[in-house]
């Protein structure tokens, strides 16, 4: 089995007409914060969220650093942006679906309704 294909150079680069990837997911982070606040799991995503986050920075940081990414902008903000928009609200949409669908039950880190 042939698993050269793992360790091949791989340089990703974005050219304007794909920025609008950012945009997309700053929609994306705004409608995961919507159901995280909706569904009062919001402390519990920020959580998720950071942690996505640290993953996110450290993986952009060894790509920016070797090499093997480039920016079109203001590289350490959009270094930035990148880590922060990429996983953490996926992972917050996930995590509020598989809840409401009952894959899994977050109740117990839901904050309490104001009355």
């Amino acid at each position: 089995m042939d698993v050269g294909w793992l360790i091949d150079d791989i340089v990703i680069s974005r050219h304007f007409q794909t920025q609008v990837f950012y945009l997309f997911m700053l929609f994306f982070t705004i409608f995961a914060v919507y159901l995280a606040k909706r569904y009062r799991l919001l402390r519990f995503s920020l959580f998720l969220w950071l942690s996505a986050a640290l993953i996110g920075l450290a993986w952009e940081v060894v790509l920016f650093s070797s090499g093997s990414r480039h920016y079109s902008f203001l590289s350490g903000l959009e270094l930035l942006y990148h880590a922060i928009t990429e996983g953490g609200p996926g992972l917050i949409v996930m995590a509020v679906f598989a809840d409401k669908v009952g894959i899994i039950d977050l109740s117990e880190y839901k904050e309490e309704e104001k009355t």
